[in-house]
Formats: C-alpha cells, structure tokens, sequence
C-alpha cells in the first residue's frame, strides 16, 4: 500500500558491445533513472547540493556481476512515484496525491504539470505516438475503487498543453460483479494485444486478469484471471512473452493465453532481502531490476533457462536511496529504446525475429519442467 512511502525507478538501458546470445548472460549497462516519495539531498546533481525527487546512477553489468555507480539528483517534482519515457525523450513522473503528472529532462529541466485526473502513481503509456493516452493509476491508501484509472492525452509526445486527464469508470466484466475494482497498474502485452492489470497494493495480494479500454466512453472493464496474487506492479517481458508481476517479496512470471482467457504463474521469486516490492524494469535481454521499497534494488539474470525463478546466472540486492518504487519498461513502449534511430532499429529486426523463436522454444521447454 502506498501511503508513507512512494517509489520510482526508470531504466536507461543500453548493450554493452561484444554480448553474448543464447543461453549465456549478456553483458548490459546503462543508465537507472528513479524516485523517491519524499526530497531527498544528495551532494551532486543537476540542482547542486539540494532536495531532489528523481534521481539516476550508472550500473553496468558483465555477465557475472553487477556494480553501480553513485547516485546523483536530477530533478525536483510536485510528488513522485511512477515513471517513464515520454515520445518526446522527457521523463514523466505521477505526482501521487497530488494528482498531477510532471515532465523533466534527463537533463533536469522542469517541462510542466498537468492535472491527471486522479490520484497519480503508476503510469501506463498506450503507444509511442505523439498523441498517445497516458493512464495514471491511484494507488494511495484508501484505493481509487471504480475510478482508480484516468487517462492524459499527450500532445507533441509530451504533456504541455495537453488537457486534465479524466476519470475512468471501472467496473468488473459480466459474470465476475464482486472482483476488486481497485487496479494498481496496468500493462500492455505486445505478445497477444490485450491489456493486464493488477489490484495488488505492495504488501497485500490482489487479483490479476484483462482488462478492455473504451477511451470514448472513458470506461475500463475488468475480467479477473489469478485472485491473492502479487501483482502491484507489472512488466511485459520480450524476452519470455511473459509478464512479470511484484509484491511484497514476491516475483511472479505468468504465463498468458494468446486469446487471453488463461493466466499461469510459471515461475516465482522470492526474496530474503528486500520487501515491497514493486515495479520491474525488464531489459529484454532476460535480466530484471525490481525496486524495493526498503530502498534496495534486486537485479536477477534468467536468460540461461528464462525462468526468474530457476537457473538464475545471478541475482542481487543493492542499496540505492531511502525510497524507491515504479520501474518503466526498458523495450517497446515507454522506454527511450522505442526512439532509437532507424538504422538500429532494422539492426534489432532480426535479432528481435530470433528471439521469438527463442521465446516460442523456452515455453515448449519450460512447460515440460513446471
């Protein structure tokens, strides 16, 4: 439950040169963008010495070990929770109760706010395009209930000049009237086109399951797959073709039907160390970080056997600040990846097309092992 702390983290994500494919680790570093619910001062960052709500470090991971780089203070925001990449390039933070959403640079420039409709503290973006639909989640202690969901039409791929967001009406689909209506986040999969959400708050379980947008009638309507699961926060995975979900100390990778109807849990993480957790940044490569809110980051590998729970390379906790939370997607939509010029992008076709075969091979073996 967010209602003392509220945390954030967005990944900049690039691969290292010289990786290595198939079953062995791929060296990766980049750039973690994060919150944190309350300012906090560090000695070095856009600012100088002052309060700061997003901040960034380097990490850099070769295969068999990640380090991390200090954390230095990008911006100060009107509230801070959730993130992600704007079409623009500009980061976009859910100001909480406050019910705005801000933009920054990766620089530190304060761009502007915007009412959002509801209380702001997950993000979801629709698409890479200019005009995209943002949808904000509330995720504040006493729940957004029937409107937990808003929605922000972007203009110019940012949130200046766009209207206040509104108010969606969620309701749960015919044949399920008593499933919860107070969805955390929300998450598009690219796999089979449907959309997932989550009414788990970050210590206490919650259902899993579709849900269908009607951005005319501004309605969202829930149909309930898994119930008393983790799944605060969630992350499609190119990788497996799987979402992640996180909660408490728990990880989940489910495993869903191209048609939608079907949910499985396929594999889990569990934790020793870090607690509340919430978002997962996915690199697409078949690594993961998941920020805690006891201020740690769990970094997993799993792309020797794509399973977070089993045949990890290697995992890891790392202490970052006091407050962390929301991860954005390092692929696709939401991540500065989907503005990578063209000629990488064709570069990526291919490889991208392998590892569909890839995903297609993992799940023929991982059904016979789970």
């Amino acid at each position: 439950m967010k209602s003392n702390y509220v945390y954030g983290m967005l990944t900049s994500l690039s691969l290292a040169a010289g990786c290595v494919s198939g079953a062995n680790a791929t060296a990766i570093s980049g750039t973690l963008y994060f919150t944190s619910s309350s300012p906090e001062t560090v000695a070095t960052g856009t600012l100088g010495n002052a309060s700061y709500t997003v901040f960034d470090a380097t990490y850099n991971y070769n295969g068999s070990a990640l380090s991390l780089g200090a954390v230095t203070g990008v911006a100060s925001t009107t509230g801070s929770d959730g993130l992600l990449f704007a079409p623009n390039g500009n980061i976009l933070v859910g100001g909480q109760n406050n019910n705005v959403i801000s933009e920054v640079t990766t620089g530190g420039a304060n761009v502007g706010t915007v009412g959002a409709g509801t209380g702001s503290y997950h993000l979801a973006l629709a698409s890479n395009s200019p005009g995209s639909i943002l949808y904000t989640m509330w995720n504040g202690s006493t729940g957004g209930g029937s409107t937990s969901i808003a929605a922000v039409t972007l203009t110019n791929g940012g949130i200046v000049g766009s209207a206040t967001g509104t108010p969606y009406t969620v309701s749960c689909a015919a044949g399920h009237s008593t499933c919860s209506t107070d969805v955390r986040g929300v998450v598009y999969n690219a796999t089979n086109g449907k959309w997932y959400y989550g009414t788990s708050s970050d210590s206490v379980a919650g259902d899993f399951g579709t849900v269908v947008f009607d951005n005319v009638n501004h309605t969202a309507t829930l149909t309930p797959l898994l119930t008393n699961i983790a799944a605060h926060g969630l992350s499609y995975d190119p990788f497996s073709g799987d979402i992640i979900t996180n909660m408490g100390t728990t990880i989940n990778q489910i495993q869903v039907s191209l048609d939608g109807s079907t949910a499985t849990v396929v594999s889990t993480f569990t934790s020793s160390t870090s607690t509340r957790f919430d978002q997962a940044a996915v690199t697409g490569t078949g690594q993961l970080f998941v920020a805690s809110g006891t201020g740690t980051m769990q970094f997993i590998d799993y792309s020797a056997s794509g399973l977070i729970g089993s045949g990890t390379n290697y995992a890891s906790s790392n202490f970052l600040i006091n407050a962390l939370d929301d991860v954005a997607p390092l692929s696709g939509t939401g991540s500065n990846q989907a503005a990578a010029p063209e000629p990488i992008s064709m570069a990526l076709f291919g490889t991208g097309a392998l590892g569909l075969g890839w995903v297609r091979r993992r799940r023929g073996n991982r059904i016979a092992k789970v």
